[in-house]
């Protein structure tokens, strides 16, 4: 992917996950498996672990209130 403008080239790349080689496998694996792709694999691992710390923190009821309040905008 070619990009006119570095700044933004170098904000992609830092937002940018890697994983080692044997993570790659298991996460081929996995989403093959389950049938979907490997970036919903990652997505939804994230969004598990995100959800148990905030449930962890009691803040699980206060975060769900705020998505469901930004999606009936």
């Amino acid at each position: 992917m070619a990009y006119d403008n570095k700044e933004e080239h170098a904000r992609v790349f830092r937002h940018t996950v890697r994983f080692k080689k044997a993570d790659q496998k298991l996460l081929e694996v996995l989403s093959d498996r389950l049938g979907i792709q490997k970036a919903t694999l990652i997505e939804n691992m994230a969004m598990r672990a995100a959800e148990k710390e905030l449930q962890e923190l009691g803040l699980l009821g206060c975060a769900t209130a705020y998505v469901g309040s930004q999606l009936s905008r």
